[in-house]
């Protein structure tokens, strides 16, 4: 057997800065290209190893959860903390999945569609015809929204405004440099980024602080995130500290707010780049009629297939690791204890044998056949996939599903559009400028454009 997979001992500066600022993708499939898959390679956070080989995803995902630490905690601190499900380990992590599977089961889902349906229609309604706006934008905006909402349990249009002010501050605060150089972390006398970055968070943590201690205090019966957060019990009947709840809430802030907005801003401009896919789903919308439920909605099978297929072309997140404790068998390979193995969607989603014509986006592929949770990763896998994928999937279906049948759209650039590394997730490169035609009345978008392109301001 031989001891460590191929691969280049360290990556140049150029792939480094492209993998960590640019777009990664073309830099780990040319290495795959070259060495194999998987292939191991030096990094500054040391030797990674890649994979895409639905067997080796499948050995790390069906591993014993113990096997392995999350890789990048340090690097997510400021993000995620030390106690989220995110970066949690052993018996914790394994309770703490257990206590946050019921607000983000099915049934409690499918109760927030409701509420995601109304803030869609808000800011759909902003949109002025005939003028370019930037759906990365309007997606970002729908997300933070559905977060506040949905998972704070956030009421009152003066309220939320007030805690949307005080999340963007936090997102604005979270210098990339921040992530990626921890020796810059340091107070200095209240300047700087990190300074910057601390007091935002304070701002919000208090925030948050005062909706917790206010459900706490009340009798209030609520179905929301925070709600049901706060109910739960571990086995021994003791619930979260105010500490653990923060931790975990901002953990859901980031985890879910960004990954959903630009996967939705991406299915928007994929399907106005395929006139034939937006005439599928707008025929598939419209054979329920205008008044069906949003049960009905979220039942229609090519509807979830472009969500899914948008997932699989440009994965949001693309670097979620394990960091195993011992020499750990992979294929023919021994990966040493402390060594990152990531099983990467860029790889995987792309495997011609698997999705064939794989630069094509192509939904139908998920309605000609199943995907294995090795072979289809877009939340990760095993112990550690993503608690809140049900919810996002509902997100993402309402979201579409409101918008495209309410509303008639174009893309206001054809101009292609790079998926690049966005801080911790990775999305477009520009924000998916569109036009807003008028509402729609018919059952297929007109062919020609019946606005002016006035597109420049926002390119």
């Amino acid at each position: 057997m031989n001891t460590l997979p191929p691969g280049p001992e360290h990556l140049g500066l150029i792939d480094t800065l492209r993998s960590s600022f640019g777009s990664p993708a073309s830099v780990i499939r040319r290495l795959a290209a070259e060495h194999g898959d998987p292939f191991r390679v030096g990094t500054l956070n040391g030797p990674i190893t890649f994979l895409g080989n639905p067997a080796a995803i499948r050995a790390i995902y069906t591993a014993d959860p113990e096997t392995f630490e999350p890789f990048g905690v340090d690097v997510t601190e400021p993000i995620f903390g030390r106690t989220s499900v995110v970066v949690s380990t052993g018996p914790r992590h394994r309770r703490d999945r257990k206590l946050l599977g019921a607000p983000f089961a099915p049934a409690a889902a499918k109760s927030y569609a409701a509420v995601v349906a109304e803030v869609a229609r808000e800011a759909a309604s902003q949109w002025m015809p005939c003028q370019p706006f930037s759906m990365l934008e309007t997606t970002q905006a729908i997300a933070l929204d559905v977060v506040i909402r949905v998972v704070f349990g956030v009421n009152g249009e003066a309220r939320i405004r007030f805690v949307r002010a005080a999340v963007l501050d936090l997102i604005h605060a979270m210098n990339p440099l921040i992530l990626v150089m921890p020796a810059i972390r340091r107070p200095l006398g209240g300047f700087g980024p990190w300074a910057r970055m601390l007091r935002a968070r304070a701002a919000l943590d208090a925030l948050l602080i005062e909706e917790i201690r206010a459900l706490r205090a009340s009798v209030e019966d609520r179905s929301d995130v925070l709600g049901l957060m706060l109910k739960a019990r571990y086995e021994g009947g003791e619930g979260l500290s105010e500490q653990e709840v923060l931790d975990q809430l901002r953990a859901l802030l980031f985890a879910g707010h960004e990954t959903t907005a630009v996967t939705l801003a991406w299915a928007f401009y994929w399907l106005h780049r395929e006139p034939d896919t937006l005439a599928r789903v707008l025929a598939e919308l419209d054979a329920l009629g205008p008044d069906a439920s949003l049960d009905k909605l979220l039942g229609l099978p090519y509807l979830e297939a472009v969500c899914l297929e948008t997932l699989r072309i440009v994965p949001p997140v693309v670097n979620v690791g394990r960091v195993p404790r011992k020499p750990f068998a992979l294929l023919d390979y021994i990966i040493p204890p402390g060594e990152a193995l990531i099983p990467s969607p860029l790889l995987v989603h792309v495997r011609e044998d698997l999705y064939p014509e794989p630069e094509r986006f192509r939904p139908t592929r998920f309605l000609e056949r199943e995907f294995s949770p090795f072979e289809f990763i877009p939340f990760g896998g095993g112990s550690r996939r993503c608690l809140g994928a049900t919810l996002a999937m509902l997100e993402m279906k309402v979201v579409l599903a409101i918008v495209l049948r309410e509303y008639q759209l174009r893309l206001a650039s054809t101009a292609p559009m790079e998926h690049v590394q966005r801080g911790i997730t990775m999305g477009p490169q520009g924000r998916v400028p569109m036009m807003l035609e008028g509402r729609r009345v018919q059952r297929r978008p007109r062919a020609g454009g019946a606005c002016l392109a006035r597109v420049s301001a926002i390119r």
